[in-house]
């Protein structure tokens, strides 16, 4: 059966100044609100998808991009039909919606990013790579063109410059940071569908690089590493209970924040994972209020790549990987299935602020308190980085040793 990889980059790109043109959604329809349909979907995915992600690998750094995976999908969930349609829409956490309601969400979120004046810049990119001469579907090139605004190119996969135009486009739009997402392409490959994102953002609230000194980091009851920490008092938003502490440090503008959650003394992270849920978390967040916070922050770096095939096929969609696939919507004739999805993602936490970049592929074939509160990430935590008006998840990720992880 031939296969199709779709690649998911997502560039989050944050500097001084707003986008600077407008984007052609050409015979796309949607509200500017139509964004809020995907909210809800794409964080309890992220959850859903993090569960998966984290078992069984103890004490191992993990980062992602639920939002490049949940586009990239959605890209693909207008080329299902029937039970392979109906799998990735229980996945996707869309099942009340139909494809046509995602696109328009999708166009709503692109476009409302360009408009908004942000501080700095937010440019997601998105491009579909097809096998010369291979029957698509006109439609499904259409709205994967105008609705999630994909640079469209019709390639020759013989031959071994394609291999590395599509590699140099994630590395462009990842600034860099992805650099090389196929190693080659196999003869019944058919298609890439590509996703980009990176990010850099600056504090709100710089950390002073003179306050950064060297203590230990606590792994586990028997590991621990000397590492730079990054201090600073200000007012966050912050909230607590008997198991954690979560605070908000947002970067300039406030648009987008990184949530830190530290588990405190006898609460691992797992006891934490237990009871985290999508609902959970939104009732965690909606109990922030400003308060004065030392916090105590170590930088770090991090590379995760991981295969989310099984990830997937354990959420719900095992048709969508074997020869029963149906993705009669996007070829003629279907006869195509996912042979592979990758997710690439790097990120970078200094004391001017945080870079992070991801790429996925998929193959187919918290009342203010008068007293300051302390909060001291010396040992394994979780964060998530997200657009604050959509309150959609953008990264996510756990660290249980800052140094650089590669996997």
């Amino acid at each position: 059966m031939k296969g199709f990889y779709f690649i998911l980059s997502l560039i989050l790109f944050l500097t001084g100044c707003g986008s600077s043109s407008s984007p052609d959604f050409g015979s796309a329809k949607f509200g500017k609100d139509d964004y809020k349909m995907i909210t809800e979907a794409n964080n309890r995915f992220a959850f859903k998808l993090l569960d998966e992600l984290i078992k069984n690998k103890e004490e191992q750094n993990t980062f992602f991009s639920p939002f490049s995976i949940h586009s990239a999908l959605s890209m693909t969930f207008n080329g299902a039909a029937s039970d392979t349609q109906k799998e990735l829409a229980k996945v996707l956490q869309v099942s009340d919606y139909e494809p046509s309601d995602i696109n328009r969400a999708y166009a709503s979120f692109l476009s409302r990013t360009y408009e908004r004046n942000y501080e700095a810049t937010l440019n997601i990119a998105n491009s579909l790579w097809l096998k010369e001469g291979y029957p698509f579907l006109e439609d499904f090139v259409t709205k994967t063109e105008d609705y999630y605004l994909a640079k469209v190119s019709e390639m020759d996969f013989s031959d071994p410059k394609t291999t590395d135009e599509i590699n140099q486009w994630v590395k462009q739009k990842t600034n860099g940071k992805i650099e090389k997402m196929i190693e080659n392409i196999e003869s019944n490959t058919v298609a890439y569908l590509i996703n980009a994102i990176y990010f850099y953002g600056e504090w709100d609230h710089s950390f002073d690089e003179k306050q950064t000194f060297e203590d230990t980091f606590y792994v586990s009851k028997d590991q621990s590493q000397k590492l730079p920490f990054m201090r600073q008092t200000n007012e966050f938003k912050y909230f607590e209970d008997e198991l954690i502490q979560v605070i908000d440090l947002p970067y300039k503008d406030n648009e987008l924040s990184m949530i830190v959650i530290l588990p405190k003394e006898g609460t691992s992270l797992d006891d934490f994972y237990q009871q985290l849920t999508y609902d959970q978390w939104v009732n965690r967040i909606n109990q922030f209020n400003k308060q004065e916070v030392s916090i105590t922050l170590p930088k770090f770096k991090m590379d995760y790549s991981t295969n989310l095939n099984d990830s997937l096929i354990n959420l719900g969609m095992p048709s969508a990987f074997s020869s029963n696939a149906d993705f009669s919507r996007m070829v003629e004739n279907g006869g195509v299935c996912i042979d592979e999805v990758l997710h690439k993602s790097y990120i970078e936490v200094n004391e001017k602020g945080t870079e992070a970049a991801a790429a996925t592929s998929v193959e187919m074939q918290e009342a203010a308190s008068p007293v300051m509160k302390i909060m001291n990430v010396n040992h394994p935590f979780f964060f998530v980085i997200q657009d604050n008006e959509s309150e959609i998840i953008l990264f996510m990720g756990e660290v249980h040793s800052p140094e650089v992880n590669k996997k």
